[in-house]
């Protein structure tokens, strides 16, 4: 019950967000965190999912895409019995799915090239270059050739593309987050200065 109340309370919120709140550089670092989030946090699970070597289990697979909140578009497009080949499609390299992670990674880097940037400079800042390196990584993955070789017991090539999601999706909050927020230090009462 409580966490059916919670789930309520934070729907209602991401709603409000979503309808109501300004399109300002503050909502737009907001739903960038939200997407850099989303993004690592579907790479863990399905790297943890999958690291057992149960990739091949139609429940396991089924509990995935259940907790990745895709089970009514996996059923509605794919018709088939859970397999690995469309679950990775569906979670990472499928750009129209709101819960994968290409669909993050693509939100991502439009939030990126909409941020204000210094036009002298005629190179892609870091947070652009580290973006574009994402989308080219789960852009070039092929879900079917991956899940075949997971399936023959070669998970290498798998394993790799999230090691580099894990590592960039960081490099990514971190180039942005020295570029554009404040970096203070905790605030001090005067009467700790002077006595």
């Amino acid at each position: 019950d409580s966490l059916d109340a919670l789930l309520l309370n934070l729907a209602a919120f991401t709603g409000l967000v979503m309808e109501s709140m300004t399109r300002t550089p503050a909502w737009r670092f907001l739903d960038l965190g939200r997407r850099l989030e989303r993004a690592f946090q579907t790479t863990t699970l399905v790297r943890s999912m999958l690291w057992a070597n149960s990739g091949t289990d139609p429940s396991i697979l089924e509990a995935l895409v259940e907790t990745a909140d895709s089970l009514m578009t996996y059923r509605s497009r794919y018709l088939s019995r859970m397999q690995l080949a469309p679950v990775l499609d569906l979670l990472i390299t499928d750009e129209t799915n709101p819960r994968s992670i290409a669909f993050q990674i693509v939100a991502c880097n439009a939030h990126v090239d909409q941020l204000c940037r210094d036009e002298a400079t005629p190179d892609h800042p870091l947070e652009q270059r580290v973006g574009m390196a994402l989308l080219h990584d789960v852009r070039m993955a092929d879900a079917t050739d991956l899940a075949r070789k997971y399936a023959t017991g070669d998970s290498r090539e798998l394993f790799d593309l999230f090691h580099q999601f894990e590592m960039k999706l960081p490099q990514l909050s971190d180039a942005i987050a020295h570029k554009y927020l404040i970096h203070g230090g905790p605030p001090r009462l005067l009467s700790d200065i002077y006595p």
